[in-house]
């Protein structure tokens, strides 16, 4: 069945996000850096409590559309959910609107890694997860490595730090979204996606290079491949952002060449 673009701006302009909260950073996150998003180079965003990806090749509109829905779906969880209290609820939640924006997601169920490894950090795993989803792709996994290895070199303070951090965790939860954007020979667009929840009985601390055997925690993880309807991402960028607009210099980072 064709994507309905009408009905999906009707269900976007539906949404209310009274009551978000808003000049929670202090600075606006766009000042840490000038670069824009460019089709020519591999370049990262973190978006509220998820990090994304984005390999050469995708074009910049694809990449802003992408980030826009990213933060409406994280912003409705917020207000239908308390992720502390119902992770993977928030998750269903979030995945329902990308599914309504152009995102084509297949829920592939929680897998349980708490018992893998004792020195295994999050981010870690996470690559070994992206490996079994990209399959042999060494320059997609490149990216991915290269943004993680950034935010392991940012200070505290930075803005993207102070944004994923309080976004991310809730004393001893922590939930959050690794993304990694790329094209096929075909130019057709996916977001390879791995969502993350842990939960430990103290309070969780840079939750990427989090050992969670270490720490008794439990870590568990959806991965997937989604793919993206161009036409309809596109088609619905504006009616997406307006309904974000008000939000992004507290939820969006700055973009990042990696």
């Amino acid at each position: 069945m064709p994507f309905d673009v009408a009905k999906a701006k009707a269900y976007v302009q539906s949404i209310d996000l009274t009551g978000t909260p808003r000049s929670i950073l202090g600075m606006s996150a766009a000042t840490d850096t000038g670069a824009i998003f460019d089709k020519a180079k591999d370049q990262a965003q973190v978006v509220g409590s998820g990090v994304f990806s984005f390999q050469q090749g995708v074009d910049a509109q694809v990449r802003e559309a992408i980030s826009d829905s990213a933060l409406l779906a994280q912003l409705l969880a917020n207000k239908q959910v308390k992720f502390e209290s119902h992770p993977e609820r928030w998750f269903r939640i979030y995945g329902e609107v990308l599914g309504n924006v152009g995102w084509t997601v297949q829920d592939q169920g929680w897998s349980d890694y708490t018992a893998d490894g004792t020195q295994v950090e999050v981010n870690e795993k996470i690559l070994d997860l992206l490996t079994v989803v990209l399959g042999v792709a060494p320059t997609a996994l490149a990216v991915i490595t290269a943004t993680l290895k950034a935010l392991k070199g940012m200070a505290a303070d930075s803005p993207w730090i102070t944004i994923f951090s309080r976004e991310v965790q809730r004393a001893n939860v922590a939930r959050f979204q690794i993304g990694l954007v790329n094209t096929d020979k075909d130019a057709d667009v996916f977001v390879n996606l791995i969502a993350c929840i842990l939960s430990a009985r103290t309070a969780i601390n840079q939750v990427l290079f989090f050992k969670w055997n270490e720490a008794h925690a439990s870590f568990k993880a959806d991965s997937q491949k989604v793919s993206i309807d161009r036409g309809a991402v596109t088609d619905l960028g504006p009616a997406v952002r307006t309904k974000i607009r008000a939000y992004q210099a507290d939820y969006l980072s700055s973009i990042k060449d990696v």
